[in-house]
């Protein structure tokens, strides 16, 4: 007589799945069943989620059959819960406690003999999965573990073409089609593997910030300080600036291509800058090339895999990692890849720590040592050392994360008042600088390398130091100030603003040949978004230009790039008028061009050539200067 076993699901975590047997209070042997699952997941057009899940089990053997089975899921949000099998509709055992659901089917359908099967299903809904998250849906699923010991896993999602376009898919899915106003998206086991499906559709993702920085001078004597604006970020972050109060002296670019205004301070002044603005983010194409480690290029090499504070390239401990995870033979992806794999391993987020007040920076010797005492700066600590170790250029990003899950998506740079997130930007040949996040892969299983998302809204960049520059929410005079807040915004047309270039052009009041004269050319962006890859051309009919192009970069919301360019008359008799042009040329986000031009012009004179009255009362005036000056010179030799 065959003999009864419960079959048992574990839906833990996320959607871990275990498939193991008791009989008689004792795990059998998986081998003794072969499952098959076929899940789907339909998404309505307000959000809600609809899953069934059809599983076969088919018998490998005559002595047992499967008269219970168990399954449990790592949340108590799942509702409405039914089940069937052949007889007709089963009564689930439901219990809820501990963030958990455990669901337990008894069925009433015997199925006995080698070769044959028990179909049945379980459809529930499943809150939260599905999210409108300003201009993008977005959809977590759950992650599947166990899957090695399943026969065959085919999951469908299916969602409205009211969503819009895939902007981006995690893992890349087996096929993908439109059917009935429905794009169906489906995922088989070897897909799945490969990580937890996240998906998001729309166009770009856009934020409303309002960014407090309180600013103090403790000393009795005038200061300055520079304080950081929201970068863009190639591809990926736009800045839209809808104003800076008070306005900076200056704002310039660093090495990291972070924006730092300048403001000076008198004695024991107290100022509150606030900047207000947007961040559209956009997904930038992320096909990792094939590039070795000796195809990084040296000036970047040199500049970001020295040894700093918090990244302790130098220490033994972190040189044995990177000696075991670098190949020169394997691209320099892989090797990324396999760092991240070994920091999500390697360490343990500690909520506890998190929920303990004021946190610790360990660094990443430390976090080594202390594993199960990480967040997520010892997650980007360790993986920047190791990776720099391991000769790969890699920064440190700080800023706010958006995150409706605080447990499989925690923030854990904690300023005070403000709570941000920290990830790591590494440099891959052929894709550029590119960010992943292995706290948030820890945590929710999902997989931060191979896909990134459209939460992640960077403040700063670290690179050539581990501390400096410090991010919008770190300015403050007191710890209860919150400084940093951010909505979603359904502001579209603001992506539309360009940079406004205006041009200062300033020539002598008269020009005398054959001396030189300089003309001073400011170059200011007045608008709302930046500028970047901004040159300047100059052209002059009568005289040469030292310089005639000048390398003016990335000019912000508000900054402006001064310049002093030496004039010489091209020979002693130069004579006219003098027309001077400068053109300015650049491009915005997108890589439109742009361009401004500003034209000026002066007279020109041989030194001996009849003056106009103003041209010779300044000639005269020095002439008499020089007289005087010299007859009260020697007049003093003569007393001598």
């Amino acid at each position: 007589m065959p003999k009864a076993v419960s079959f048992f699901i574990a839906f833990f975590l996320f959607l871990s799945i275990f498939p193991t047997f008791f009989k008689n209070g004792k795990i059998q042997a998986a081998g003794e069943f072969k499952t098959d699952y076929t899940a789907a997941y339909a998404a309505a057009e307000d959000g809600t989620l609809e899953v069934s899940q059809n599983v076969t089990i088919e018998n490998l053997t005559s002595q047992y059959f499967v008269s219970q089975y168990k399954f449990t899921i790592g949340s108590e949000s799942p509702k409405n819960i039914t089940a069937w099998d052949s007889t007709g509709d089963l009564t689930p055992v439901v219990k809820k406690s501990d963030g958990k659901t455990v669901v337990t089917l008894n069925f009433r359908a015997r199925v006995y003999g080698k070769g044959n099967k028990l179909n049945f299903g379980i459809a529930y809904d499943f809150p939260g999965l599905v999210n409108r998250n300003g201009l993008i849906w977005e959809i977590n699923l759950l992650k599947i573990t166990g899957l090695k010991d399943i026969s065959s896993y085919n999951l469908t999602v299916s969602v409205p073409i009211s969503f819009g376009s895939p902007v981006f898919q995690f893992p890349s899915p087996t096929s993908q089609k439109i059917s009935s106003q429905r794009r169906l998206i489906s995922y088989n086991k070897s897909a799945l593997l490969k990580g937890a499906p996240r998906m998001g559709f729309g166009d770009f993702q856009l934020y409303q910030l309002t960014l407090t920085y309180h600013l103090k001078n403790t000393r009795v004597g005038f200061g300055y300080t520079e304080i950081a604006l929201p970068p863009d970020l190639a591809g990926y972050q736009e800045i839209v600036q809808n104003s800076l109060l008070p306005a900076p002296v200056s704002i310039r670019v660093d090495a990291d291509g972070n924006y730092l205004a300048r403001y000076n301070l008198r004695p024991l002044e107290k100022k509150d800058v606030v900047w207000e603005g947007w961040l559209a983010l956009y997904y930038p194409d992320r096909n990792f090339g094939t590039g070795k480690l000796s195809s990084l290029p040296a000036e970047l090499v040199s500049r970001y895999t020295s040894s700093q504070k918090y990244w302790e390239t130098g220490s033994v401990e972190i040189k044995a990692e990177a000696a075991k995870l670098a190949d020169p033979k394997t691209s320099v992806a892989e090797v990324s890849r396999q760092i991240y794999a070994f920091v999500t391993g390697k360490l343990s987020y500690d909520y506890q720590k998190l929920e303990g007040g004021e946190l610790v920076r360990l660094g990443a010797l430390a976090s080594l040592a202390q594993p199960d005492k990480a967040v997520c700066m010892e997650y980007t600590d360790l993986f920047v050392a190791i990776a720099r170790a391991a000769g790969i250029p890699t920064r440190e990003v700080n800023g706010f994360a958006y995150t409706a899950d605080d447990t499989n998506r925690p923030l854990s740079l904690r300023v005070e008042g403000d709570v941000l997130h920290a990830w790591p930007q590494v440099y891959v040949p052929g894709t550029g600088w590119t960010m992943v996040d292995p706290t948030w892969g820890s945590t929710s299983g999902s997989d931060y390398f191979s896909a990134f998302d459209l939460s992640h809204l960077a403040f700063v960049v670290k690179g050539e130091s581990s501390e400096y520059p410090l991010p919008a929410g770190s300015y403050k005079t007191d710890p209860n100030q919150k400084d940093v807040a951010v909505t979603f915004s359904s502001k579209k047309e603001v992506v539309k603003e360009a940079p406004q270039i205006e041009i200062g052009l300033e020539l002598p009041w008269f020009i005398l040949s054959p001396f030189s004269s300089s003309a001073k050319i400011t170059v200011t962006n007045t608008g709302k978004t930046s500028a970047f890859a901004a040159q300047a051309e100059i052209e002059s009919n009568l005289l040469d230009p030292e310089n005639p192009n000048l390398e003016i970069g990335t000019l912000p919301p508000g900054a402006s790039s001064s310049y002093s360019v030496r004039l010489a008359p091209s020979n002693l008799g130069t004579n006219g008028e003098e027309q001077l042009k400068v053109r300015v040329f650049a491009q915005d986000f997108q890589e439109k061009k742009i361009s401004a031009e500003r034209e000026v012009s002066e007279l020109v004179r041989p030194l001996y050539w009849p003056l106009r009255l103003p041209e010779l009362g300044v000639v005269a005036g020095f002439g008499i200067l020089i007289f005087f000056s010299r007859k009260i010179f020697l007049a003093r030799i003569a007393k001598l």
